[in-house]
């Protein structure tokens, strides 16, 4: 476990380093700030949806709806494994739909209002990445202590029952819009960082590729473990190694959001 949590913090040093180095390469190819002429790299947006993609919540939520399908189904003589993947994919697909349209509408209203005091807003959004990415490292060393990176212990009877009330792919899709607003705490975090970038370093066009990397990278692992367990990886397996993992998924997270952070605070982005 030791060597393990060495390793994965050793990748993300050499990460946000090769980020740092690449904003600084980014950086001398400018002749003037301006919103038009900096730019977002791609390695900037990939390490962002990066530290989203592995927050334990979403984790928690896929492992948690599989395993209510599976359990209605055992109660049948056919066990259709099939109605579990699909209410699984679409679950997925309208977290995808629900994160892209409100990272629209939370870029828009940053690059309306705060265009005007754009240079403070981007220290406030740098100053913000380094403070998220210190509580996940609290998390990691003292979890369950303060304010956690997750969803509030207040909100999951509420969010649990949704998803155990989700029979049907199109109860999948709809109940998923209502459980993206439920996963806004432990994921706004490095959505809000990306989106201040993005509403004041490229055009809307070129923002909205951006969001849909950003969403498509997000929902990975999501994809990954309604596959597993189809396959038949155990909903009890795979909540065991995210409960063993939960500490190191959130150090790893710090790690980066702090490198991002001190990467435009030191006006390399």
């Amino acid at each position: 476990m030791k060597k393990f949590s060495l390793f994965l913090i050793s990748i993300s040093a050499v990460i946000c380093f090769l980020l740092t180095v690449n904003f600084v390469f980014a950086q001398t190819e400018v002749c003037e700030p301006s919103v038009q002429t900096f730019n977002v790299t791609l390695l900037a947006v990939v390490c962002g949806a990066g530290v989203d993609a592995i927050n334990p919540c979403e984790f928690a939520i896929l492992i948690l709806l599989m395993a209510s399908m599976l359990a209605a189904e055992s109660e049948h003589i056919t066990k259709d494994r099939k109605k579990a993947l699909y209410t699984g994919i679409t679950f997925i697909v309208g977290i995808f739909i629900a994160y892209f349209l409100m990272g629209i509408g939370l870029m828009e209203f940053i690059r309306k209002y705060t265009l005007n005091f754009s240079g403070y807003f981007y220290k406030i959004i740098g100053a913000l990445a380094i403070i998220i990415g210190l509580l996940n490292i609290k998390d990691y060393f003292w979890y369950g202590k303060g304010f956690l990176m997750e969803v509030p212990l207040s909100w999951r009877p509420k969010m649990k029952g949704l998803i155990r009330g989700i029979t049907t792919p199109v109860g999948g899709f709809l109940i998923a819009l209502l459980v993206s607003l439920f996963l806004l705490p432990c994921t706004a975090g490095p959505y809000v960082v990306i989106l201040g970038m993005l509403a004041h370093k490229v055009t809307f066009s070129k923002a909205l590729s951006y969001l849909v990397l950003y969403n498509l990278i997000f929902i990975l692992p999501m994809l990954a473990i309604v596959l597993l367990i189809y396959y038949g990886l155990s909903p009890e397996r795979a909540e065991n190694w995210r409960q063993k993992k939960l500490r190191l998924l959130h150090l790893v997270a710090g790690i980066i959001l702090i490198g991002l952070g001190i990467a435009i605070l030191g006006k390399w982005i």
